[in-house]
Protein backbone atom coordinates (compact mmCIF):
# COMPACT_ATOMS: atom_id res chain seq x y z
CA UNK A 1 0.00 0.00 0.00
CA UNK A 2 1.85 2.86 -1.30
CA UNK A 3 -0.85 5.37 -2.30
CA UNK A 4 -1.46 7.88 0.94
CA UNK A 5 -5.65 7.19 0.94
CA UNK A 6 -5.51 3.76 2.46
CA UNK A 7 -8.86 3.15 4.60
CA UNK A 8 -11.06 4.71 2.24
CA UNK A 9 -11.04 2.20 -0.25
CA UNK A 10 -11.40 -0.56 3.03
CA UNK A 11 -14.51 1.27 3.79
CA UNK A 12 -15.76 1.60 0.65
CA UNK A 13 -15.31 -2.28 0.06
CA UNK A 14 -16.98 -3.00 3.42
CA UNK A 15 -20.39 -0.46 1.57
CA UNK A 16 -20.33 -2.41 -1.64
CA UNK A 17 -20.43 -6.12 -0.03
CA UNK A 18 -23.00 -4.61 2.06
CA UNK A 19 -25.17 -2.89 -0.96
CA UNK A 20 -24.17 -5.97 -3.49
CA UNK A 21 -25.56 -8.73 -1.16
CA UNK A 22 -28.41 -6.41 -0.29
CA UNK A 23 -29.16 -6.76 -3.69
CA UNK A 24 -29.12 -10.02 -4.25
CA UNK A 25 -30.88 -10.82 -1.24
CA UNK A 26 -27.57 -12.74 0.48
CA UNK A 27 -26.90 -12.19 4.53
CA UNK A 28 -24.55 -8.88 4.21
CA UNK A 29 -23.63 -9.29 7.65
CA UNK A 30 -22.23 -12.58 7.48
CA UNK A 31 -19.90 -11.54 4.25
CA UNK A 32 -18.64 -8.15 6.45
CA UNK A 33 -18.20 -10.54 9.23
CA UNK A 34 -15.90 -13.00 6.60
CA UNK A 35 -13.80 -9.60 5.23
CA UNK A 36 -13.41 -8.72 8.81
CA UNK A 37 -12.07 -12.32 9.67
CA UNK A 38 -10.26 -12.79 6.55
CA UNK A 39 -8.24 -8.82 7.26
CA UNK A 40 -7.77 -9.76 11.09
CA UNK A 41 -6.16 -12.74 10.19
CA UNK A 42 -3.83 -12.54 7.14
CA UNK A 43 -1.30 -14.15 9.16
CA UNK A 44 -2.98 -17.18 8.86
CA UNK A 45 -3.48 -17.15 5.39
CA UNK A 46 -0.21 -16.72 4.57
CA UNK A 47 -0.04 -20.28 3.62
CA UNK A 48 -2.09 -19.43 -0.06
CA UNK A 49 0.24 -18.19 -2.89
CA UNK A 50 -2.82 -16.15 -4.16
CA UNK A 51 -2.10 -13.98 -0.49
CA UNK A 52 1.24 -13.28 -1.39
CA UNK A 53 -0.16 -10.65 -4.04
CA UNK A 54 -1.21 -8.83 -1.07
CA UNK A 55 1.57 -8.26 0.96
CA UNK A 56 0.92 -9.32 4.26
CA UNK A 57 3.44 -7.98 6.08
CA UNK A 58 2.99 -4.51 4.43
CA UNK A 59 -1.10 -5.27 4.91
CA UNK A 60 -0.48 -5.95 8.56
CA UNK A 61 1.02 -2.87 9.52
CA UNK A 62 -2.03 -1.14 7.89
CA UNK A 63 -4.54 -3.34 9.67
CA UNK A 64 -3.30 -2.22 12.84
CA UNK A 65 -4.12 1.32 11.79
CA UNK A 66 -7.06 0.66 10.49
CA UNK A 67 -8.17 -1.20 13.66
CA UNK A 68 -7.54 2.19 15.76
CA UNK A 69 -9.18 4.59 13.24
CA UNK A 70 -12.17 2.14 13.49
CA UNK A 71 -11.91 1.85 17.78
CA UNK A 72 -11.84 5.76 17.57
CA UNK A 73 -14.65 6.19 15.29
CA UNK A 74 -16.60 3.59 17.58
CA UNK A 75 -15.86 5.97 20.21
CA UNK A 76 -16.78 8.99 18.98
CA UNK A 77 -19.76 7.73 17.14
CA UNK A 78 -21.25 6.20 20.72
CA UNK A 79 -20.16 9.45 22.06
CA UNK A 80 -22.42 11.50 19.91
CA UNK A 81 -24.98 9.09 19.73
CA UNK A 82 -25.59 9.18 24.26
CA UNK A 83 -25.36 13.08 23.69
CA UNK A 84 -28.13 13.20 21.60
CA UNK A 85 -30.16 10.44 23.67
CA UNK A 86 -29.25 12.78 26.49
CA UNK A 87 -30.19 16.00 24.73
CA UNK A 88 -33.72 14.35 23.21
CA UNK A 89 -34.81 12.97 26.52
CA UNK A 90 -37.01 14.63 29.12
CA UNK A 91 -36.28 15.16 32.49
CA UNK A 92 -39.76 15.10 33.59
CA UNK A 93 -40.19 11.65 31.98
CA UNK A 94 -37.61 10.15 33.51
CA UNK A 95 -38.55 11.49 36.94
CA UNK A 96 -41.58 10.44 36.32
CA UNK A 97 -43.28 8.05 39.40
CA UNK A 98 -45.25 5.90 37.14
CA UNK A 99 -42.49 5.60 34.18
CA UNK A 100 -40.06 4.45 36.90
CA UNK A 101 -42.77 1.43 38.41
CA UNK A 102 -42.60 0.54 34.47
CA UNK A 103 -38.89 0.53 34.59
CA UNK A 104 -38.25 -1.67 37.92
CA UNK A 105 -40.90 -4.06 36.08
CA UNK A 106 -39.53 -4.57 33.17
CA UNK A 107 -35.82 -4.98 34.84
CA UNK A 108 -37.07 -7.49 36.95
CA UNK A 109 -38.85 -9.29 33.97
CA UNK A 110 -35.48 -9.17 31.80
CA UNK A 111 -33.65 -10.50 35.04
CA UNK A 112 -36.11 -12.85 35.61
CA UNK A 113 -35.79 -14.58 32.27
CA UNK A 114 -32.23 -14.36 32.23
CA UNK A 115 -32.51 -16.35 35.61
CA UNK A 116 -35.03 -19.23 33.66
CA UNK A 117 -32.53 -18.97 30.65
CA UNK A 118 -29.70 -19.82 32.85
CA UNK A 119 -31.06 -22.45 34.54
CA UNK A 120 -31.98 -24.27 31.87
CA UNK A 121 -28.63 -23.92 30.37
CA UNK A 122 -27.80 -25.08 33.10
CA UNK A 123 -24.98 -22.11 33.61
CA UNK A 124 -24.03 -20.58 37.04
CA UNK A 125 -26.30 -18.73 37.91
CA UNK A 126 -25.05 -16.09 40.35
CA UNK A 127 -22.20 -15.32 38.18
CA UNK A 128 -24.11 -14.74 35.04
CA UNK A 129 -27.29 -13.24 35.95
CA UNK A 130 -26.65 -9.85 36.35
CA UNK A 131 -24.37 -9.80 32.40
CA UNK A 132 -27.89 -9.82 30.39
CA UNK A 133 -27.35 -8.18 26.92
CA UNK A 134 -28.29 -4.25 27.47
CA UNK A 135 -27.01 -1.39 25.51
CA UNK A 136 -27.14 0.94 22.30
CA UNK A 137 -29.73 -1.48 20.29
CA UNK A 138 -32.03 -1.21 23.55
CA UNK A 139 -32.02 2.60 23.19
CA UNK A 140 -32.39 2.53 19.56
CA UNK A 141 -35.30 0.09 20.05
CA UNK A 142 -36.75 2.47 22.49
CA UNK A 143 -36.25 5.23 20.65
CA UNK A 144 -37.51 3.79 17.39
CA UNK A 145 -41.16 3.34 19.42
CA UNK A 146 -43.83 5.69 18.07
CA UNK A 147 -45.69 8.13 20.12
CA UNK A 148 -49.12 6.35 18.75
CA UNK A 149 -47.76 3.18 20.19
CA UNK A 150 -46.15 4.62 23.49
CA UNK A 151 -47.65 3.16 27.17
CA UNK A 152 -48.02 7.39 27.52
CA UNK A 153 -49.56 9.18 24.21
CA UNK A 154 -47.69 12.69 23.78
CA UNK A 155 -48.87 15.18 24.56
Amino acid sequence: MEHRIKFIPIILLVVLIYEVSKVYHLPALIFILLFGLSIGNIDELKRFKWIEKFKPNVLNREVIKFKELTTETAFLIRALFFLLFGYLIETSEVLNTETFIWALIIVFFIFFLRAIQLKLSQLPLISLLFVAPRGLITILLFISIEPAHSIYPCK
